[in-house]
Parts: C-alpha cells; sequence; structure tokens
C-alpha cells in the first residue's frame, strides 16, 4: 500500500452496470448533435469555436496546457492542417502507437496530418 492513511483517499470499487449503460447512452445521444459550424462565420472568435474539433482522447497528462491548443489549430484550420513535430511531449500525446488524438472530418474524410522528426529542428 502506497498510502499509510485511514481511509484511504481512493478506493477501487466495481463499476456499476446502469452507470456503464447511462455513459453510454449519452454519448450515443452526444454523437448524433448536429454540427453547427456552418452556421456562424469561422473567422471570428466565437464562429471558431462552433468548428468541429478535429482532436479528442488526446491521453495528455491532466492539465496539460499544449492541448487546447492544439484543439484550437485543428477548429481554425481543419483537415488543411499540417502538423511537424519535433520529438517531445506532444509526440508521445500525439502520436503513440496505436492510439492517435486526431480525428476526421464528418464531410470529408479527412484529418491533420502529422509527422515527426528525431531531430530538434523539422
Amino acid at each position: 500500500e502506497a498510502c499509510p492513511e485511514q481511509p484511504k483517499a481512493l478506493e477501487m470499487v466495481q463499476s456499476d452496470d446502469n452507470l456503464m449503460k447511462k455513459g453510454e447512452e449519452n454519448w450515443n445521444y452526444a454523437m448524433t448533435l448536429p454540427e453547427r459550424g456552418d452556421l456562424v462565420e469561422k473567422t471570428t472568435v466565437r464562429g471558431s469555436q462552433f468548428q468541429t474539433p478535429l482532436m479528442e482522447f488526446s491521453g495528455a497528462c491532466s492539465g496539460c496546457g499544449e492541448t487546447p491548443y492544439f484543439k484550437l489549430l485543428t477548429q481554425l484550420f481543419g483537415e488543411r492542417m499540417v502538423i511537424a513535430n519535433a520529438t517531445g511531449c506532444s509526440t508521445i500525446w500525439g502520436g503513440s502507437f496505436p492510439a492517435n488524438p486526431y480525428t476526421v472530418s464528418k464531410k470529408t474524410g479527412r484529418g491533420p496530418a502529422w509527422a515527426n522528426s528525431l531531430f530538434e529542428d523539422n
């Protein structure tokens, strides 16, 4: 035991099947919501936030400051975005096999292009 204190800060319990089912229902509902990016001007600050991000589930550390910027960049540039990345933290959450946080547009089936370099200067 890593924590000698009583009571423990975290206690592992069996997952409730009803909770899992409700989470699945919420996910399925969220996936049916329409995209509203075409209803607003994309080049405004407000309008950029209505664009569907092409980055999801990054696996970065909690509170990571990089991921909100990458999410915003995918909202601004979408499938036209090309990411040339030097090896570092964002390489780990941005391209670790078999997971990839970047997704594709529902309209075109295309997403950001991502490449990695072992060296600092791309």
